[in-house]
């Protein structure tokens, strides 16, 4: 999210007397937080991998490596590598640093003695808009739309303490990891021919559904609306309700309670970020390896990897 300040204009109004208004830009040079934009720019390199992993194979690919293609040699090592360093990671910062933008953002406009809550729902609407126009006429795994939805619910909550927002952000994290897990538990009392129903539109499709996919979007772009479209809408309904919302809205709240305490402005001790790597590298990393080590031991069986097995990289 692109940071702005504010600009005082003196501007005649309809009786011909000039009054004062403030004008939203980009921040100069000086004002920008070298370490946000630095964050920002890693976070869009690294996203990369994922983004063209999406592109270059079936939808079902991307949370089941075993969907299409081969999955062994260089092709595993990549698959690994991707799913462990950067898999759901790059979203996560993306998202709280939407949080810490819309802070940024507010307090600046809120210091020039304006009020920025039309000015935020503006930003969002627009947003929303052009997230449903990247959605449904080039690719449906836009984010637009999620971000600029949850920044309509997050922005009352900026003007919390840092501790409760952190609390808050947790709490609304569990709960799509919650979600998923009470929809695994629900899936058990589906009738075997709605099982395969889910699993080929979710996880493994046949080979002709597949051959019908790859041969639409290497088509024509009116083609491949038959694919794009029911996608978006799966997105941007069931899924967003189920976990995405929870999930950027619970990261958004916590960017938040991070940009308050300083850790975006690299403010704080350099003891607290070597805590974060090493957290990083001994808790986080094992645990998405044994994750992925329990989902080939269930052969990435449909109902263990979709709803518990994505759990340990979530």
């Amino acid at each position: 999210m692109a940071t702005i300040s504010v600009l005082k204009e003196k501007q005649p109004d309809l009786t011909g007397k000039t009054r004062s208004t403030t004008v939203a830009q980009p921040v100069t040079e000086k004002e920008r937080i070298v370490s946000i934009d630095v964050l920002r720019g890693f976070a869009l390199l690294g996203i990369l991998p994922m983004n063209i992993q999406y592109f270059s194979m079936i939808s079902a690919a991307y949370g089941n490596p075993t969907a299409y293609g081969d999955l062994h040699g260089a092709n595993y090592w990549v698959w690994l590598l991707c799913h462990v360093l950067a898999d759901q990671k790059f979203m996560t910062i993306f998202s709280m640093l939407f949080g810490a933008g819309i802070i940024l953002m507010t307090s600046r406009v809120e210091a020039a003695g304006k009020p920025s809550t039309a000015l935020h729902y503006r930003r969002m609407g627009w947003l929303i808009l052009f997230g449903l126009a990247h959605a449904y006429l080039l690719w449906s795994g836009d984010i637009l739309v999620a971000y600029g939805m949850c920044g309509l619910v997050v922005y009352p909550c900026r003007q919390l303490r840092p501790r409760t927002l952190l609390i808050l952000g947790l709490l609304t994290i569990a709960v799509a990891s919650a979600s998923m897990a009470s929809y695994g538990a629900w899936s058990r009392h589906w009738s075997a021919a709605e099982v395969q129903i889910a699993r080929e539109q979710l996880w493994m499709p046949t080979a002709s559904q597949a051959a019908d996919e790859i041969r639409a979007y290497q088509g024509l772009w009116m083609a491949q609306m038959k694919f794009r479209v029911p996608d978006s809408v799966q997105m941007e309904t069931i899924f967003f309700m189920a976990f995405t919302f929870w999930r950027v809205t619970g990261l958004m709240l916590a960017g938040m309670a991070f940009f308050k305490l300083g850790v975006f402005g690299a403010r704080q001790r350099a003891s607290l970020y070597w805590t974060m790597i090493a957290i990083a590298l001994c808790y986080g990393i094992p645990l998405t390896l044994y994750g992925t080590h329990r989902d080939f031991a269930a052969a990435w069986d449909f109902r263990y990897s979709y709803f518990y097995g994505t759990q340990f990289n979530y």
